[in-house]
């Protein structure tokens, strides 16, 4: 768990300093202390492009090479109505 909540430290500052990143923020389940949620907004899909080539984002994806994710799900979703 410290290895993750440490590399998502990394991840969370220097996502939120993006110039194309609108929220990220890094939520964890009430009844599981073992689940967490990622909620990402960006300006478009180039913006996540960017995100993916960084040094912070390399962090969590280190982190997942490692083997310390036990499954992932995500979803991708269009804004209809978004106050960032």
């Amino acid at each position: 768990m410290e290895d993750f909540l440490a590399a998502m430290a990394v991840d969370v500052a220097g996502s939120r300093q993006e110039d194309g990143c609108l929220r990220f923020d890094l939520l964890r389940d009430n009844s599981n202390p073992h689940k967490f949620f990622f909620y990402e907004v960006y300006v478009d899909t180039a913006a996540v492009d960017v995100h993916k080539a960084t040094p912070h984002f390399k962090a969590w994806s280190d982190f997942k090479e490692s083997g310390g994710v036990v499954s992932q799900t995500s979803s991708k979703c269009d804004a209809l109505d978004f106050t960032g």
